[in-house]
Protein backbone atom coordinates (compact mmCIF):
# COMPACT_ATOMS: atom_id res chain seq x y z
CA UNK A 1 0.00 0.00 0.00
CA UNK A 2 1.27 3.48 -0.86
CA UNK A 3 0.27 5.90 1.89
CA UNK A 4 1.51 9.49 1.90
CA UNK A 5 4.14 10.43 4.44
CA UNK A 6 2.89 13.47 6.44
CA UNK A 7 6.48 14.69 6.98
CA UNK A 8 7.30 14.67 3.27
CA UNK A 9 5.35 17.04 0.99
CA UNK A 10 3.97 15.61 -2.21
CA UNK A 11 5.75 16.46 -5.45
CA UNK A 12 2.82 18.63 -6.49
CA UNK A 13 2.95 20.60 -3.22
CA UNK A 14 6.72 21.00 -3.53
CA UNK A 15 6.36 22.37 -7.05
CA UNK A 16 3.57 24.76 -6.17
CA UNK A 17 5.43 26.12 -3.14
CA UNK A 18 9.15 26.12 -3.99
CA UNK A 19 11.54 27.13 -1.25
CA UNK A 20 13.89 29.95 -2.25
CA UNK A 21 17.58 29.12 -2.27
CA UNK A 22 19.70 30.50 0.51
CA UNK A 23 20.27 34.21 -0.14
CA UNK A 24 17.88 34.27 -3.11
CA UNK A 25 16.26 37.47 -1.89
CA UNK A 26 19.63 39.25 -1.99
CA UNK A 27 20.60 37.94 -5.45
CA UNK A 28 21.17 40.47 -8.21
CA UNK A 29 19.71 39.94 -11.69
CA UNK A 30 21.98 37.95 -13.96
CA UNK A 31 23.96 40.02 -16.46
CA UNK A 32 23.13 39.03 -20.03
CA UNK A 33 25.21 39.60 -23.16
CA UNK A 34 24.46 38.71 -26.78
CA UNK A 35 26.93 36.16 -28.11
CA UNK A 36 27.35 38.28 -31.25
CA UNK A 37 28.63 41.14 -29.08
CA UNK A 38 31.04 38.86 -27.23
CA UNK A 39 32.40 37.01 -30.29
CA UNK A 40 32.28 40.00 -32.66
CA UNK A 41 32.42 37.81 -35.78
CA UNK A 42 34.90 35.26 -34.40
CA UNK A 43 34.02 31.64 -33.62
CA UNK A 44 36.37 31.26 -30.64
CA UNK A 45 37.43 33.56 -27.81
CA UNK A 46 39.70 33.24 -24.79
CA UNK A 47 38.49 33.98 -21.28
CA UNK A 48 40.97 34.47 -18.46
CA UNK A 49 39.59 33.41 -15.08
CA UNK A 50 41.69 33.25 -11.90
CA UNK A 51 44.90 33.11 -13.93
CA UNK A 52 43.65 30.25 -16.14
CA UNK A 53 42.79 30.56 -19.83
CA UNK A 54 39.50 29.07 -21.02
CA UNK A 55 38.27 28.81 -24.62
CA UNK A 56 34.67 29.51 -25.57
CA UNK A 57 33.86 28.20 -29.03
CA UNK A 58 30.80 28.29 -31.30
CA UNK A 59 30.32 24.90 -32.97
CA UNK A 60 29.07 24.31 -36.52
CA UNK A 61 25.66 23.53 -35.02
CA UNK A 62 25.65 26.93 -33.26
CA UNK A 63 26.20 25.58 -29.75
CA UNK A 64 28.72 26.85 -27.24
CA UNK A 65 31.57 24.78 -25.78
CA UNK A 66 33.75 25.99 -22.90
CA UNK A 67 37.08 24.20 -22.40
CA UNK A 68 40.07 24.74 -20.17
Amino acid sequence: MNTPNPRRPTERAALSNPRPASGARDAKPMKSLASSAVFNGATEIGIEHHGELYRLKITRQGKLILTK
